[in-house]
Formats: structure tokens, C-alpha cells, sequence
């Protein structure tokens, strides 16, 4: 513990210092002759936090061959509650600034694709973001909220950029409009579970039609193919491209890509689904309810829905409170599979089943016309539990009008 509390607080010294240095540079105007700045957008890589990819800026002096990067993307995951406040949408990230060599090596070791896309912009206006960038450096600036859909590492890229142009940037107008869960979905072809798991979570907000392109650059790749055929104003409105050239500077690892995943979602809710239909079938033909089934599904269907539950109504993060999905999956659900288990063990019939079934209905007629896109593996899912409720209550049915007959007889 002793060393590790020195050396995050060596780790402090050295960025402070390394910000002074910065500063000192930028005031005395040192590199205001031979500064070359790009951007440099990293693939997508195989950790979860990395699975959208990552923008940072470059900053190379040509003639003292001085290279830094500059880092939006930092975040101390060793602070207090560090998981809780992530979930609760309270995680502040930082800017930090590094050396090239540094930030190479890195990316290198986790095996991505960097490439890098130099700016065609005059010294002045990269001497300006120069300043902003110190600036922003600053302990009383370096940090701010973080939010994966409008503001994060490759949002403050662009806006920092653009802040230092005396001219107006513009950016081809393209016939293709993506909703933000569409981009999600491009970065997790390889993820299945993922995405399964960001589709629970995050609600209509994410599908709204009016998601422009400018919004649509919060994901890495396409700020970067949005620089591509970017323009700048020049000499009295002569538009000319914004990137002067562009190379990749890492090729990507093959032996660290991510492989395919053949147990996806897809396939195991298909089995689930099937499973289920199969035994509720028999469980209608011999008029009994296997009611250790429902109890399980009750329960999954409740934790799921403490973590849906808890960010719809507490998280500050966006998309996640206009999920329909809280309407089936809240822990309510988990006092409907205690009482299931009651009626296991005192061997009751289930007088709550009509309840649970015009729940899930009345989910399912809702869900056909709300503007929130359900996946294929979300639709399995309502599918099975809708599917069981209605068989639930007609078993129960047959149950009873066996019962009232044996009576009159």
C-alpha cells in the first residue's frame, strides 16, 4: 500500500510538472513555428471500455521533434467507489497529457489499429489550440462529467478543434442516418453479450430519428471518416480540406483481436424459449404448473431488474430512464417468485397468475408502438415470459374446472 500511494503520488508530481513545462512553452511561444498537430482515432478493442474505440490529439514539433498526445479518455478507476458512481452516471474523466511514445507503446500492446489524420490548419490557429489545450490542462479545468453519448473523449476533440479555427468547419452532408443504438451496435459485432446487455439498459432516447451527424460523432470512427471529407473556409469562402494527409500508424494485432463468439444470446434464448414452450405444453396437457420454472424466471426477470430499475430512476446517465423495459424487469418481480415458492411449499394454486399475464400482454401491445427498438434477443426474452404466463393461467383454469367438477359430482 505504501508503494503504491508513492507512486500515484510520483505520478502526480510528474504531471504536474509536465503540465508547467507545457505552459511555460506555450507562453514563451516556443513552438509556434513548427507545430503540427492530427488526430489520432484508435480501433475498438477487446476490454469493455475500449470496445468503441478512442480519440486524442496530437501535438508534434517538427523541428525539436518534441510529441505529445493529448487524453480525454482518462479516469481513475481506483478512486472510492469508483463502480458505484460509474453505474450512477457520476464518473468524472480527465485530460491528460503524455508523451507519443508512451501512448504508441500502449495500443500497441492491446493490439488495435491507430491511425492518424494531420490537420490542415495554419500556425496560428495551432498555436491557439495549443493554448486552449494548456489551458484545459489546468487542475481546476482537466476534469468533467462524463457521458458516452454527448460528451466524452472524441466530443471534446472536436469541439476543442473547432473552438481554435477562425474558420467555420463543414462537414459533407451524407444521405445515411444512424440511430445512436445502430452506431453501438456497429461497434459490437463481435459482442454479442455486449450488446444484449447495453440493449437492456438503455432506452428510447438512443433511437430518436432526429439524431443528427453531429451527434452521430460520438463514436471514434465516425468522427473519424467525418474529418475525412471535412472542409474549412479559406481566402474569403474557398472551402479546403481539413485533413492535409492521413496514415495508419498501428496496424492491428490479429492475435489480439477479438474472436467470434458462437454461444450468443441469440442461440441461448432461442433454447430458452424453446425449452419453455416445450414444458408448458406438457404441464396444460397434464394439468399441473411446474412452478420451480416460474419461480426461476421470476427471479432472473427481478435482478435484471434491480440494475434497470435502479438506473432508470437514480443514474444520471442518458437513455437509461426512458426504458420501457423497467415495466417488466423491476424487483417486484422477485416478490411474485417468493410467492411462487410459497405456493411450492404449501402446495397452493397460483391466484396471481391472471396478474402476471395481463402485465406481460399489456408490455407486449405497449411495445409495438413506443419508439424504443427491441433486438432479437430482448424480443426472446419477452417472448418466453409472455409465452408462460398465458400457458400458466390456462393450466390453472383447466386446474380449477377439474377441481369444481370432482364437486359437483
Amino acid at each position: 500500500m505504501y508503494l503504491c500511494k508513492n507512486f500515484a503520488h510520483m505520478q502526480t508530481m510528474l504531471r504536474y510538472t509536465y503540465t508547467l513545462l507545457l505552459s511555460m512553452l506555450c507562453l514563451c511561444g516556443a513552438w509556434a513555428d513548427s507545430l503540427q498537430i492530427s488526430v489520432l482515432t484508435c480501433a475498438p478493442g477487446t476490454d469493455v471500455y475500449a470496445h468503441f474505440g478512442h480519440t486524442a490529439i496530437r501535438l508534434k514539433n517538427l523541428d525539436k521533434q518534441d510529441d505529445i498526445v493529448f487524453n480525454y479518455g482518462c479516469f481513475d478507476y481506483t478512486e472510492e467507489m469508483f463502480v458505484y458512481k460509474f453505474i450512477k452516471g457520476e464518473t468524472d474523466y480527465l485530460l491528460e497529457v503524455e508523451p507519443a511514445d508512451f501512448f504508441f507503446k500502449r495500443y500497441e500492446y492491446m493490439g488495435v489499429q491507430v491511425d492518424e489524420q494531420v490537420l490542415n490548419i495554419t500556425q496560428p490557429e495551432a498555436m491557439n489550440l495549443f493554448r486552449l489545450l494548456v489551458l484545459n490542462l489546468q487542475p481546476e479545468n482537466k476534469q468533467y462529467r462524463y457521458s458516452y453519448l454527448y460528451d466524452n473523449c472524441t466530443t471534446r476533440a472536436r469541439d476543442m478543434i473547432e473552438s481554435a479555427l477562425t474558420e467555420e468547419v463543414f462537414y459533407k452532408k451524407s444521405s445515411k442516418r444512424l440511430t445512436a443504438r445502430q452506431e453501438l451496435h456497429e461497434c459490437m459485432q463481435k459482442a454479442p453479450w455486449l450488446r444484449f446487455g447495453i440493449d437492456l439498459v438503455l432506452g428510447e432516447e438512443i433511437d430518436d430519428p432526429t439524431f443528427d451527424k453531429r451527434h452521430q460523432m460520438f463514436i471514434p470512427a465516425h468522427f473519424e471518416a467525418e474529418l475525412d471529407s471535412a472542409f474549412i473556409a479559406r481566402d474569403g469562402g474557398k472551402l479546403q480540406p481539413l485533413i492535409s494527409s492521413k496514415e495508419t500508424i498501428l496496424q492491428p494485432n490479429p492475435t489480439k483481436e477479438e474472436a467470434d463468439t458462437i454461444i450468443t444470446p441469440t442461440i441461448v434464448l432461442c433454447i430458452m424459449f424453446i425449452a419453455t414452450l416445450f414444458m408448458s405444453i406438457i404441464d396444460f396437457c397434464k394439468r399441473k404448473v411446474t412452478y420451480t420454472l416460474d419461480a426461476t424466471l421470476c427471479m432472473t426477470q427481478g435482478i435484471a431488474g434491480i440494475l434497470i430499475s435502479f438506473l432508470f430512476f437514480c443514474s444520471e446517465h442518458p437513455a437509461v430512464n426512458s426504458n420501457w423495459l423497467v415495466g417488466v424487469f423491476n424487483p417486484l418481480f422477485i416478490a411474485y417468485a417468493a410467492y411462487l415458492i410459497y405456493c411450492i411449499v404449501k402446495k397452493k394454486n397460483n391466484v396471481m397468475a391472471i396478474a402476471y399475464m395481463l402485465i406481460m400482454i399489456a408490455f407486449s401491445i405497449t411495445a409495438m408502438f413506443v419508439n424504443q427498438s427491441f433486438d432479437i434477443p430482448t424480443k426472446l426474452v419477452i417472448l418466453t415470459l409472455l409465452t408462460r404466463s398465458i400457458f400458466v393461467y390456462a393450466t390453472e383454469l383447466r386446474i380449477r374446472k377439474r377441481k369444481n367438477n370432482k364437486n359437483v359430482q
